[in-house]
Formats: C-alpha cells, sequence, structure tokens
C-alpha cells in the first residue's frame, strides 16, 4: 500500500514537470498571440477614431515588446524554486497580467499624423494573418507531440 503512495505521487510529480516543460515550450507562441491579438485591438480603435478630430493613432512595437517578454520569463523559469520540504514557504507568484501590460505600455508607439485609414486596414489584415500562420504553429506543434506520444 505504501509503495502504490509513492508512485502515485511520483507519477504526478512527474506529470507536473511535464506541464512545467509544455509551458516552456508554448510560452513564446502565447505571448506571440496575445501581443497579435492586442495589436489588432488598437488597429482597430485606430480605423474607428480615423475620422475623430486631433486622434493620436496608437500602435505597439511588436518586436520590441516581445523581446522583453521573453526577456522577463526566462529569468521567470529560470528562477523557479523548487519545495523539498512541508515546511517549506511557496513562493507566490506574481502578478504577470500587470508585469505584462506594463511591458507593453512602455513600448507604445505615438505617431503624431493622422490615422491612415487605409494604411490601418493593411495592417489590420497582415495583423490577422500572422495571427492565422501562429495558430498553424501551434497546431503543427500539438500534432507533433501527439504522433510522439503515439510512438
Amino acid at each position: 500500500m505504501n509503495n502504490t503512495k509513492i508512485l502515485n505521487f511520483l507519477k504526478i510529480l512527474c506529470g507536473l514537470k511535464m506541464l512545467n516543460k509544455l509551458n516552456q515550450e508554448f510560452y513564446v507562441n502565447e505571448c506571440i498571440l496575445n501581443l497579435r491579438a492586442y495589436q489588432q485591438e488598437l488597429i482597430a480603435s485606430n480605423i474607428a477614431n480615423s475620422d475623430t478630430p486631433n486622434y493620436i493613432p496608437i500602435n505597439i512595437d511588436f518586436s520590441k515588446t516581445l523581446d522583453s517578454l521573453l526577456k522577463k520569463s526566462k529569468k521567470n523559469f529560470q528562477n523557479e524554486l523548487k519545495l523539498t520540504s512541508k515546511k517549506h514557504i511557496p513562493l507566490k507568484k506574481f502578478n504577470i497580467i500587470n508585469d505584462n501590460q506594463k511591458i507593453v505600455n512602455k513600448n507604445y508607439i505615438f505617431t503624431k499624423k493622422p490615422v491612415n485609414a487605409e494604411c490601418e486596414k493593411i495592417n489590420f489584415i497582415k495583423n490577422s494573418l500572422f495571427y492565422q500562420i501562429e495558430i498553424s504553429i501551434i497546431n503543427n506543434k500539438f500534432k507533433n507531440l501527439m504522433n510522439i506520444l503515439k510512438g
């Protein structure tokens, strides 16, 4: 009976380690999709306000923002502490959403030119295509993982 409890605990522990590895594997894709979705909202807002007098279009520097998010995540994944005793106090996770929003806020691009609705529509379509490409990449990763698991 005691051996089965140990085996079950080890299975759970291995499962958690596997989930952590999967989180690390897909974190880049998650960041890209979230940034693309946010950029889509900004572009839509620019298009919607194209006729608004004195409206200043807003965008983000996608590559700079993504780079900042990935550097931050690398630190988070490297600095994960492991509890080796029930008496240890777990490290509380920081509010990642607020931290990521701070990074995005630092990478806004404000242009003093009025909104060019045609350019914004092209950017909207281009961003949509990049979003769909990222979805395809994630689907292929899952297919590859399934093929590996099937053997």
